[in-house]
């Protein structure tokens, strides 16, 4: 018996499609880490007090 791509028991597509919406929050959630982090460096590119002021709380 050759799998052709189909899934046909109903109740293997429940899982299926709950470890693709996990796979998917996931990705999510790590683009938006990135755009936040990307968004802070530009900020603290563009203004030199808050880049100074967030190296001061931090080396403390």
């Amino acid at each position: 018996m050759e799998f052709d791509g189909k899934i046909e028991n109903s109740e293997t597509t429940l899982p299926v499609s709950e470890a693709k919406r996990k796979r998917q929050k996931g990705v999510t959630t790590v683009e938006y880490a990135v755009m936040l982090v990307l968004i802070a460096i530009a900020i603290m590119v563009a203004n030199p007090n808050i880049s100074s002021s967030v190296v001061g709380v931090f080396s403390n």
